[in-house]
């Protein structure tokens, strides 16, 4: 009985540091979306000022879309850590590993909150806005599955809520580094149509260029 009990206990502590392991990646991983995502900005910022991306609309409505949906998504962040006891203990093993903050905040049961409704609704109007604007088919693409809300399904085949699938009974942390990720994507995203508008409007402006054929004509 005893062996037992010992086998018992050390499968529980084996499974904590586990646990305790994945919770500090999930940290490490955050603060690397979070150092990614500033560096991201600074040049979605550098190549809106640039001369073929100043004045291209599409290239504005885009940024602007991105911008109000990227707050919403800080806000949300706010609202998962807004608490003064995770203001306290930003330790990987202490509030930031419990599921109850995410669980409580998206759903209502198996069911989605009002929240994790608002969520789900945002997240689909921002995809099809931009999708609008993008003409690049492998971006729309990424896009499309990237940003997708759908159901999904697991390895039996079991359809899934969304929501349920990537943050229930999930430990906070790795719900904080899902939407820093979530963040970094969409960044990288704008960045590469910013890329294709310039990249489109100097083709453009090569098939304007005289020929020497036209010069010496």
């Amino acid at each position: 009985m005893k062996k037992i009990l010992i086998l018992i206990l050390l499968v529980i502590i084996y499974s904590c540091k586990q646990e305790n392991e994945s919770n500090v990646m999930y940290g490490f991983l955050n603060e690397d979306f979070v150092f990614s995502s500033e560096i991201l900005k600074v040049e979605i910022s550098e190549n809106l000022k640039k001369d073929k991306i100043i004045n291209n609309k599409s290239a504005k409505l885009f940024n602007n879309l991105t911008t109000e949906y990227l707050k919403y998504l800080n806000q949300t962040y706010s609202e998962l850590t807004n608490n003064s006891k995770i203001k306290e203990d930003w330790s990987y093993e202490g509030e930031l590993s419990k599921k109850k903050y995410s669980n409580e905040l998206f759903f209502i049961g198996e069911k989605y909150s009002k929240k994790g409704t608002e969520f789900i609704s945002k997240l689909e109007k921002y995809r099809t806005e931009i999708l609008k604007l993008i003409e690049n088919k492998n971006l729309a693409k990424r896009v499309n599955i990237s940003l997708n809300t759908n159901y999904v399904l697991n390895r039996e085949g079991k359809k899934i809520n969304y929501l349920n699938y990537i943050y229930k009974d999930l430990p906070l942390i790795s719900v904080l580094a899902h939407l820093k990720n979530k963040e970094k994507s969409i960044l990288e995203f704008e960045n590469e149509f910013l890329k294709n508008i310039e990249l489109q409007e100097y083709k453009k402006f090569e098939k304007l260029k005289p020929t020497a054929n036209t010069v010496q004509n």
